[in-house]
């Protein structure tokens, strides 16, 4: 009921801050950001969610493939099913919707319209990554106890933001970034992690292999590195539709007349 509470609070501050920020700079905010309707979302949404499902899936049968890790027993009941979909609903509401909204799509969105899509790619995810730091230091200075910021937090933060701000660019839907960002939770947590509640029990023959290897390297990482050429290639399109290269090549063309001239 807390978490509840809490996450039902974050979204109700968020979204009215976000819209109200947002309707300055364009005529259709949520839009403008990638927050496009339900009719267009539930697709995007199944996109992000399948490609945690198919990386994590994978980096579990390559794993047991390599002997890294046995796959000892696997869970199911109506118990484990209600505490995901509890947590789903909680995770949605209190991390997934308002950061995505935040991140990946308003400061995302301004520091594209100041800078190009590259630079804004690489200072998108150090800006995430400085407001949990941020919050850890209020924090501390108010006397209040938080979890530690660790360098491997840190890394795996940068990795997190640059994955989903490069599904945003790819999909050109922030729900698609959303879908991606609750099912990488729910994964870790009633998955690869083992924590009390979980669906799969496996022994790792090489210590760290789950989160290490799953988490971080398949979905991380190879996600990652899926991703780039498509984001490379739509990048490439754009410009080519809008007519960028022509007027390129037109304004060297014209400076390399003024330089003959001159």
């Amino acid at each position: 009921m807390k978490q509840g509470i809490q996450a039902g609070l974050v979204t109700l501050i968020t979204v009215p801050l976000l819209y109200i920020l947002l309707k300055r700079m364009s005529s259709r905010p949520f839009y403008s950001i990638g927050l496009s309707g339900w009719r267009q979302a539930i697709p995007k949404a199944i996109i992000g969610a399948i490609y945690v499902i198919v990386l994590s899936g994978s980096g579990f049968a390559i794993a047991h493939l390599l002997g890294w890790i046995k796959v000892t027993q696997f869970h199911f009941s109506v118990y484990l099913v209600t505490a995901l979909l509890l947590n789903m609903i909680i995770a949605f509401f209190y991390e997934a919707f308002p950061e995505e909204l935040t991140f990946r799509g308003t400061v995302y969105y301004a520091l594209n319209k100041r800078w190009n899509c590259f630079m804004a790619l690489l200072l998108q995810p150090i800006l995430f990554v400085l407001a949990p730091i941020i919050v850890s230091v209020l924090q501390y200075i108010a006397g209040i106890e938080s979890s530690a910021i660790t360098l491997d937090y840190i890394v795996l933060l940068l990795g997190f933001g640059f994955i989903l701000q490069l599904l945003r660019i790819v999909t050109g839907s922030l729900w698609t970034s959303i879908a991606f960002h609750l099912a990488f939770l729910e994964n870790s947590r009633f998955f690869v992690l083992q924590g009390e509640e979980r669906f799969i029990t496996y022994e790792e023959i090489v210590p760290g292999t789950g989160a290490l290897f799953v988490i971080f390297f398949m979905l991380l990482i190879v996600g990652t590195l899926l991703l780039i050429p498509v984001a490379i290639t739509r990048r490439n399109k754009s410009l080519k539709s809008s007519g960028l290269y022509g007027r390129h090549n037109l304004s060297q063309s014209t400076h390399s007349l003024f330089q003959a001239f001159q």
